[in-house]
């Protein structure tokens, strides 16, 4: 036996006695978590969508703020504080930037919306296409629209606010329409409000748990089959949906060629593509895409926002009382608050952000998936485990905010005046390479309009038919999102002036309406 061969054999000898240590080394255990059953795992004990984000928080309290969960085989790994989501999915993006799949929101059409898709090179094409229109300097140039479609709002509210649900819906909608597409909202039965409240229906059906969960084999059922129900949906829903996201960029292309269009994020991308010779049929579907993730990210969030905001409003009187004193303060009653304001009316601003924390419009965040195995505190992540950002835990939790679970503006104001805490912006629009490219844009639709209802609207309890007051119950509805279900209030203005400033300012911004 020559020389060469017995190298070869000591190296291979090396190799298997490394793989036989390794197996015999004891691997790190997974994240703590509830006692499991032995093949199906936490099935069980899965929590429903409803009312997840509360119990992965009390499961946090025996176990520790990072979780593991295992259903039918597949790792969850749920992350309940500020420290563990910053150390992973901030300080270690790279590793944890990738989505799990949503099989029923793929199956309807969204499979291409930025949210969704893996990380990769179609994701950083997409984010690119996305985060120029949104940079923070750009969206000051967006305050005019806000500002009117602000005005739009009150006045909605003025006339039938018992509709309020209706109102904040439309408000970033048609913000988001015109600033999108040139679309502007002129009426209560526009195609696009209609396109708004399908997408609200699409995001809370596809959240509900299905048997493509298990396995996509089942998208193959008779629609007649047990359990089965998402077929007959998903063939109604999807060439809707389809139609809406690839005809709108089509619409901007045809105003476009006769002139009509009017300057929007689509018209500037589609022109610019044209331009350079580069508007194929892929680029255009791109586009599409884009267009349609601004659309159906940046409404549905920001009109949950404001519908959180009424119902603290209503259970915070005090809160209430203060914001106004504030901008009587520093604006006066002869107008409206602007954006020229902001800085002066800090007490807005921390109601703006506790509205936020208090109940997160994402409780659960958006999952992430781990990309390649990890260690963590001596624990193993492995590659391919879903990741929950638990934003319900993280706002509650008592290290970093006082009374949590109490509605407190003044806690991020500076001491001495306030508790110097600071807001979570995490919790609200993401972390990592998944944050929120819009979200300076959410920020800014959301506090123009809660700096102007306060100004000119009081929100009460409600009274019923015998001059009693109704005690509201708020409670929520989650899919992938969450807001309040229905509660009654009443919602006047503060005084006639009040009333009358709301339809000076409805005027004028409608005569001089951007064109």
């Amino acid at each position: 036996m020559n020389l060469a061969t017995l190298a070869a054999l000591g190296v291979i000898c090396v190799l298997i006695l490394a793989q036989i240590a390794r197996r015999r080394r004891p691997r790190l255990p997974y994240p703590p978590g509830p006692p499991a059953d032995s093949v199906i795992g936490h099935l069980r004990t899965m929590p429903d969508i409803n009312d997840a984000a509360q119990v992965f928080h009390e499961w946090s309290q025996s176990f520790g703020d990072v979780i593991s969960l295992n259903t039918l085989g597949k790792r969850v790994v749920v992350l309940c504080s500020q420290e563990a989501v910053t150390d992973l999915l901030e300080k270690r993006s790279f590793k944890y930037a990738d989505r799990p799949s949503f099989p029923m929101y793929e199956r309807l059409g969204w499979k291409d919306l930025l949210v969704y898709l893996p990380y990769g090179p179609y994701f950083r094409k997409q984010r690119k296409m996305l985060q120029a229109p949104f940079e923070k300097e750009k969206v000051s140039t967006y305050r005019l629209v806000e500002e009117q479609e602000a005005c739009v709002l009150l006045y909605g509210l003025l006339n039938k606010p018992e509709a309020m649900e209706r109102h904040v819906h439309r408000y970033p909608t048609a913000v988001i329409m015109e600033l999108t597409y040139g679309h502007r909202v002129l009426s209560e039965d526009d195609d696009y409000l209609c396109a708004a409240e399908n997408v609200a229906e699409v995001l809370h059906v596809g959240a509900q748990a299905s048997l493509l969960d298990v396995s996509p084999l089942f998208e193959h059922l008779p629609a007649w089959f047990p359990g089965a129900w998402f077929v007959r949906y998903i063939a109604e829903t999807r060439p809707k949906v389809m139609q809406r996201m690839l005809n709108s960029v089509s619409d901007v292309q045809q105003q476009l060629a006769s002139g009509e269009a009017k300057q929007s994020i689509v018209s500037e991308q589609v022109e610019a593509l044209s331009s350079e010779g580069q508007l194929t049929p892929e680029n255009k579907y791109d586009v599409s895409m884009v267009a349609y993730q601004i659309f159906a990210g940046g409404a549905e969030t920001s009109h949950h926002t404001l519908s959180t905001f009424f119902a603290c409003m209503l259970l915070n009187p005090e809160v209430q009382r203060k914001g106004h004193e504030e901008i009587m303060r520093v604006v006066g009653s002869g107008r409206l608050p602007d954006f020229t304001d902001r800085d002066s009316l800090p007490y807005v601003e921390c109601i703006v952000e506790e509205s936020q924390r208090w109940h997160p419009v994402l409780p659960l965040g958006v999952p992430h998936q781990v990309m390649e195995d990890d260690e963590y505190r001596g624990m193993h992540i492995p590659k391919g485990a879903t990741v929950i950002p638990n934003a319900r835990s993280i706002t509650w939790d008592e290290r970093h905010y006082h009374d949590p679970r109490s509605f407190k503006p003044e806690r991020f104001l500076p001491k001495p005046e306030g508790a110097g805490e600071t807001f979570s912006q995490g919790a609200v629009f993401g972390w990592g390479r998944r944050i929120c490219p819009g979200r300076y844009l959410a920020r800014d639709m959301v506090w123009i309009a809660i700096a102007r209802i306060l100004a000119v609207f009081e929100v009460q309890k409600a009274h019923d038919a015998a001059g009693n007051i109704v005690e509201p119950a708020i409670e929520f509805v989650t899919s992938l999102t969450s807001h309040p279900k229905p509660f009654p209030y009443d919602l006047r203005p503060r005084s006639d002036a009040a009333e009358q400033l709301i339809r000076q300012a409805y005027d004028m911004h409608m005569a001089n309406i951007v064109t």
